[in-house]
């Protein structure tokens, strides 16, 4: 399907015909498909409604958070969804923690969530004397940063900073209950801040081996504990 939202042509699937709503967001540079396996499952379930958000493909203009969030929130409002489950990957919970100031999510699944501004892990993290690593996080972050960056256009380099440079630590509290299903070796977005947000919501914390993309290589696991959480 498609659906245009300020000049650009967005793509999406929406399966409808059931009780309740699933909506799925994708980390940045992924698309609509990135949850395939888990959206099988799920599909005589629930309705699903997946789309690729514009992040790499050269965009027409600079896009905000709140750009994203708006585009999901006009999307949910086409299809007459009034609440909603949602699955989301990286830079798809910062999208789902602005949305979910205006829109009633009933349940959230986050797999290795963005958001969390750096200083103020390492703040929280060295109050807490856990300094070992913080120089060679800060390293990691300045050298994966600077990889996803630099092969952008103009336009959506600046897209980029807008959203890397805001913090969404004051998003992150949801009333509803949450599943957190984290690697352990995620160097994009360690395990601390999992258990940061853990601390400020009605959470159940999974951390398992692998790394940022835990929810492929423990694809099994993960979609077990998504239906038992979910239905």
């Amino acid at each position: 399907m498609k659906f245009l939202f300020k000049g650009e042509i967005i793509n999406y699937d929406f399966c409808f015909g059931k009780e309740k709503s699933v909506l799925f967001l994708h980390g940045w540079g992924a698309d609509k498909n990135a949850f395939a396996s888990t959206i099988n499952l799920l599909k005589n379930k629930f309705n699903i409604l997946t789309l690729t958000m514009p992040t790499i493909k050269e965009t027409s203009f600079v896009w905000s958070l709140q750009d994203y969030a708006n585009l999901v929130l006009d999307l949910l409002k086409l299809h007459n969804i009034k609440q909603v489950y949602i699955i989301c990957h990286s830079f798809g919970f910062r999208v789902a923690s602005l949305i979910g100031k205006s829109f009633n999510i009933e349940k959230i699944v986050v797999t290795g969530g963005a958001g969390l501004k750096l200083n103020n892990i390492f703040k929280e993290l060295e109050q807490n004397n856990k300094k070992i690593f913080l120089n060679k996080w800060k390293f990691l972050y300045s050298s994966i940063a600077s990889e996803d960056y630099k092969n952008l256009s103009k336009i959506n380099k600046q897209t980029f900073k807008n959203i890397v440079n805001l913090n969404t630590k004051n998003l992150i509290c949801f009333t509803c209950p949450m599943l957190l299903f984290w690697g352990n070796k995620d160097k994009e977005t360690p395990p601390a801040f999992a258990k940061i947000i853990n601390r400020h919501n009605n959470c159940k914390l999974i951390i398992t081996k692998g790394a940022h993309f835990s929810y492929l290589k423990n694809n099994a696991l993960f979609n077990n504990e998504v239906i038992e959480f979910l239905c």
